[in-house]
C-alpha cells in the first residue's frame, strides 16, 4: 500500500458563538483560532500537483481539486508544516499591511468629509 502524500496550509477562522437564546451570533470578542488545512495528493504532473480533500478526485476539473505548483514561490499549500505556517506569517503581515492603508485612507477621507462645509438636509 503506498503512502498518500499531504499538502499543509494553515488558515485563520472564527466561529460564531452562542448566546443567550441559543442563536448563533458573531462573537463579542476577536478570538480567531489557526487551524491547518491538510490535502491528499490527487495527481503529480511534471509541473506541479493536483491537492484536494478525500483520497481520490474523479472530478478533479469540477472544482473538486486545486494545482499547486512545484516550482512557484506563493502556493497554496506546501509539502511540509513549516512551510505551510511561513507561508501564513508572509500572507498575514501583507493583509495587514494592506488593512492599515485602507483604514489610513478611510479615516483621512472621513476627516474631509466633516470638514466639508456642507448644509446637511
Amino acid at each position: 500500500m503506498s503512502e498518500t502524500k499531504e499538502f499543509y496550509r494553515y488558515e485563520a477562522v472564527q466561529y460564531a458563538e452562542m448566546d443567550y437564546d441559543g442563536e448563533y451570533v458573531s462573537p463579542s470578542f476577536p478570538n480567531p483560532k489557526i487551524e491547518l488545512r491538510t490535502y491528499n495528493l490527487h495527481k503529480e504532473t511534471p509541473k506541479g500537483y493536483w491537492i484536494g480533500y478525500g483520497l481520490y478526485a474523479p472530478n478533479m476539473l469540477r472544482g473538486n481539486s486545486r494545482w499547486v505548483s512545484k516550482t512557484s514561490l506563493k502556493r497554496y499549500a506546501y509539502p511540509t508544516k513549516e512551510e505551510a505556517m511561513e507561508n501564513y506569517i508572509k500572507r498575514t503581515e501583507r493583509r495587514v499591511k494592506i488593512l492599515k492603508a485602507q483604514l489610513l485612507s478611510a479615516e483621512l477621507a472621513l476627516g474631509k468629509a466633516k470638514a466639508m462645509d456642507v448644509k446637511r438636509i
